[in-house]
C-alpha cells in the first residue's frame, strides 16, 4: 500500500512539474519539412507533456519491475538465480555523453537513432550544412564532436547527466536492420551493405541455406524501383531469423540487432526518459522540453517508417515455431518495454497454411 502511495505521489509531482514548466516555457517553431506536422499550441503542448510524462513514468516502472522479476543488474540478489545472462556493467563506449548539455544517449540503431544523433550534433554546434552534405555519416560526425569516454570517467558522467533511451518494437527493428543492411549488398554500399554481406550475410547463407532453396516470390519481398537489384547472393529474411535464433548475439551479433538489454543495459543504467519510435514525434517534443533544450534543437523526423505492410510480407515467410523462437530470443526486450508478438504470430500463419 505504501509503495503504491509513493508511486501516485511521484506521478502527481511530475504532472505538477509539467504544469509549472509551462508558466515559463517558450514554444519552439517546428521545421515541418520532414513530417508536415505543425508545432503544438500552448494548450496542446501542455496536454502532450502531461500525457508523455505519465507514459514515461509507467515505462520506467515497467523496466524496473521487469529487472526485479528476472533478478538482473542493479536489482540482482546474489543468492537468487537470474533467467538471463546479463553484463555486469554498461557498455560505456556506446553512449554519446554530452556533458555540456547534461545529456547521455544510448543509440539503439534502427530505432530513431539518426534523429537523435542529428540532434546531438546540433547541440554540439555542428552546422546544418555539414550534417546535410552527405559527405560523412552523421554518426561519424557525432563521434568526432562527442568522443567515447571509458570507465571510471564515463560512469561518473552517466550518473551526473540525464539519460535518454529510444526503443522500437523488437521485431520491427530486426526487420528494418535486415532490409537496410543485409537484403541488398549492391544498394546502399555507401552505408556499409557490402561490409555487412562480407561480415555476416555470406556466412549466414553458407550456414543456413537449404539445398532446395528457392528465391522468395516477388510478393514476398519489397523492391524499390529506383534501387539496383540485389546480387542474388544475399540471405533471405528467413535465413537471417535462423541466424538470430541460433547465435549468441552478445558475442557474435552486430549493434543493429543486439538485444536492448545487452546493448544499453537498462537494468544497470537508470534512464530518465524512455521514448518509443511508435510515439517518437510526441516523445521528441517531450524529451526536448523536459531536458530544457527547446532553444537549441527542434523536433524533427529523420526516421524512415518504410512500408506499412512490410512486417506482414516478411513474417509470412516464417513458421509459427520460428516466430516463437525469435520471441524467446528477444523476450526480455519485449517485457522491458511492453511490446507484444501477437500480430506477428498471425502473420506467420500465412506460411503455415501455405505448406498444409
Amino acid at each position: 500500500m505504501f509503495r503504491n502511495r509513493r508511486r501516485i505521489v511521484q506521478i502527481l509531482k511530475s504532472i505538477i512539474g509539467c504544469l509549472l514548466f509551462f508558466v515559463i516555457i517558450k514554444l519552439t517553431v517546428h521545421d515541418v519539412g520532414e513530417e508536415n506536422k505543425t508545432a503544438p499550441k500552448f494548450e496542446e503542448l501542455k496536454k502532450l507533456m502531461i500525457e508523455a510524462e505519465i507514459d514515461n513514468f509507467k515505462r520506467l516502472l515497467t523496466v524496473r519491475d521487469t529487472c526485479r522479476k528476472y533478478n538482473l543488474g542493479k536489482h540482482r540478489e546474489p543468492d537468487k538465480p537470474s533467467a538471463f545472462k546479463h553484463p555486469p556493467a554498461p557498455q560505456y563506449t556506446v553512449f554519446y555523453i554530452a556533458r555540456s548539455h547534461n545529456l547521455s544517449y544510448c543509440p539503439i540503431y534502427k530505432a530513431g537513432s539518426t534523429t537523435w544523433i542529428y540532434n546531438l550534433c546540433l547541440l554540439m554546434n555542428v552546422p546544418v550544412e555539414e550534417l546535410n552534405s552527405g559527405k560523412e555519416q552523421i554518426s561519424t560526425i557525432a563521434r568526432r564532436v562527442i568522443p567515447e569516454i571509458e570507465y571510471p570517467e564515463a560512469d561518473k558522467a552517466l550518473m551526473l547527466t540525464k539519460k535518454l533511451l529510444v526503443v522500437r518494437h523488437p521485431f520491427e527493428r530486426l526487420l528494418s536492420a535486415y532490409r537496410d543492411k543485409l537484403e541488398n549488398s549492391v544498394a546502399g554500399r555507401e552505408h556499409g551493405t557490402l561490409h555487412f554481406y562480407r561480415k555476416y550475410g555470406g556466412k549466414i547463407v553458407r550456414k543456413y541455406r537449404d539445398k532446395n532453396f528457392k528465391r522468395p516470390r516477388d510478393d514476398q519481398v519489397i523492391r524499390q524501383q529506383d534501387l539496383p537489384q540485389p546480387a542474388g547472393i544475399e540471405p533471405t529474411f528467413r535465413e537471417f531469423v535462423q541466424y538470430l535464433i541460433s547465435t549468441d548475439l552478445g558475442s557474435y551479433g552486430d549493434d543493429h540487432w543486439m538485444p536492448y538489454y545487452l546493448f544499453c543495459t537498462p537494468c544497470i543504467v537508470h534512464y530518465d526518459i524512455v521514448a518509443k519510435v511508435e510515439t517518437l514525434w510526441r516523445d521528441q517534443i517531450y524529451a526536448i522540453h523536459k531536458l530544457g533544450l527547446q532553444e537549441v534543437i527542434k523536433p524533427r523526423w529523420r526516421h524512415n517508417g518504410g512500408y506499412s505492410n512490410a512486417s506482414r510480407i516478411y513474417f509470412s515467410q516464417l513458421s509459427r515455431d520460428m516466430v516463437e523462437k525469435l520471441y524467446d530470443k528477444f523476450k526480455l526486450d519485449f517485457e522491458l518495454f511492453d511490446y507484444s508478438p501477437d500480430d506477428y504470430y498471425q502473420y506467420s500463419s500465412v506460411w503455415n497454411s501455405s505448406i498444409n
